[in-house]
C-alpha cells in the first residue's frame, strides 16, 4: 500500500513536471519562436537540471511537437462533439471551424502561430492527431448522402486536407495583415465555402 502511494505520487510529480515544460516551452515558443528556443532557456524557466528535461524531450523539436500534439488532441475533440451535436453539413461544418478558432483565438495562441507558423504546418501534417482528424473527415464526408460533386477517393482526402489546411491558413493570413475579423466571420466565410463546393 505505501508503495503504491509513494508510485501514485512520483507519477502525480512527473506529470507535473511535464506539464511545466511544455507551458514554459510554450511561453518561450511564443515569444522567442522555436529556432531561437533552446533546452537552456527551457531548463532555465523551469529551475531543473538538463538531464532532467531529456528525461520527458529527446530534444527541442520533440516539446513542440508534443506542444502541437496537445492542440490538435483539443481540436479533434471539438470536432468529435460538433459531429454528435449537429445535423446539417452546414452545422457540422461551421461548428467544427468555430471551435476550431475558439481553441487558437487567445492572444497568446495567435502569437505562437504567428512566430511558428513553417514549425507548425510541419508538425501538424506529421500528426498522428491529424491523420486520425483527416481519416475521420473522410468517413464523414463519404457518408454524406448530399455530397453528389465527388465520389473518388482521392478527392475525399484532398477535401479532407483542405478542410483541415484551410482554417490555419486563413487565421494566419487575417492576423498578420490589418484585416480585423471575428472567430464567428472566418467560421462563417469557411463554411459558407466548403458548403457551396460540397453540396452543388
Amino acid at each position: 500500500m505505501k508503495a503504491e502511494i509513494i508510485n501514485s505520487k512520483r507519477e502525480a510529480h512527473k506529470q507535473e513536471l511535464r506539464e511545466q515544460l511544455l507551458e514554459q516551452g510554450f511561453l518561450l515558443f511564443s515569444e522567442k519562436g522555436l529556432e531561437q528556443t533552446t533546452v537552456a532557456d527551457i531548463v532555465d524557466k523551469c529551475n531543473i537540471a538538463r538531464g532532467t528535461f531529456y528525461n520527458y524531450f529527446s530534444d527541442i523539436n520533440a516539446l513542440f511537437d508534443a506542444l502541437i500534439e496537445a492542440l490538435n488532441s483539443r481540436i479533434r475533440e471539438g470536432v468529435k462533439k460538433t459531429r454528435k451535436e449537429t445535423h446539417s453539413v452546414y452545422d457540422y461544418l461551421y461548428g467544427t471551424f468555430k471551435s476550431y478558432y475558439s481553441i487558437i483565438g487567445t492572444p497568446e495562441m495567435i502569437q505562437f502561430h504567428i512566430i511558428n507558423q513553417a514549425y507548425i504546418r510541419q508538425s501538424t501534417y506529421q500528426s498522428d492527431m491529424i491523420k486520425t482528424i483527416v481519416k475521420n473527415l473522410i468517413r464523414d464526408l463519404k457518408s454524406s448522402k448530399k455530397i453528389k460533386a465527388f465520389n473518388k477517393k482521392h478527392e475525399f482526402l484532398l477535401l479532407s486536407f483542405m478542410l483541415v489546411g484551410a482554417p490555419p491558413e486563413l487565421f494566419i493570413a487575417t492576423h498578420t495583415s490589418d484585416i480585423n475579423l471575428t472567430s464567428e466571420q472566418l467560421a462563417t466565410f469557411l463554411a459558407k465555402l466548403f458548403h457551396k463546393v460540397l453540396m452543388e
